[in-house]
């Protein structure tokens, strides 16, 4: 599925460390059955196509919810998902750019939060 048609979306910024901590978001993004997008040093590092990069020099998407781990929120991203129902940020820095278009924020480790936040996805979907 193109991102750019996705309803549901966990993006994910250069507060992820290493690839291997993309296992966090992948997780969660089963949990809420979304599609896994990037920014665009994640694309040009190599570790996302650039199919799955949001912003201006990638993609354009109006999903229903995005998920944002460690995104900083520059303009070029903002401006591919500005038109998204539901922005939730994630970041450890409170004065992060991101938190001004975001509609819900939390201000933590993402390594901490996107854990608890597929647990819970993970125990509503049991309920």
């Amino acid at each position: 599925l193109d991102i750019s048609e996705a309803e549901k979306i966990v993006a994910v910024g250069r507060g992820i460390k290493t690839q291997a901590d993309l296992a966090l978001a992948r997780e969660l993004a089963q949990a809420i059955g979304a599609q896994l997008a990037c920014t665009r040093p994640l694309a040009e590092a190599g570790w996302f196509n650039v199919k799955h990069q949001i912003g201006l020099s990638g993609r354009t998407v109006n999903a229903k919810l995005i998920i944002t781990l460690g995104v900083s929120g520059a303009v070029q991203f903002a401006a591919g998902m500005r038109g998204s129902a539901c922005i939730v940020a994630v970041n450890s820095d409170k004065s992060a750019p991101i938190f001004d278009i975001a509609h819900y924020g939390l201000v933590g480790d993402l390594y901490a939060v996107a854990p608890a936040l597929t647990a819970l996805c993970r125990k509503e979907e049991a309920l």
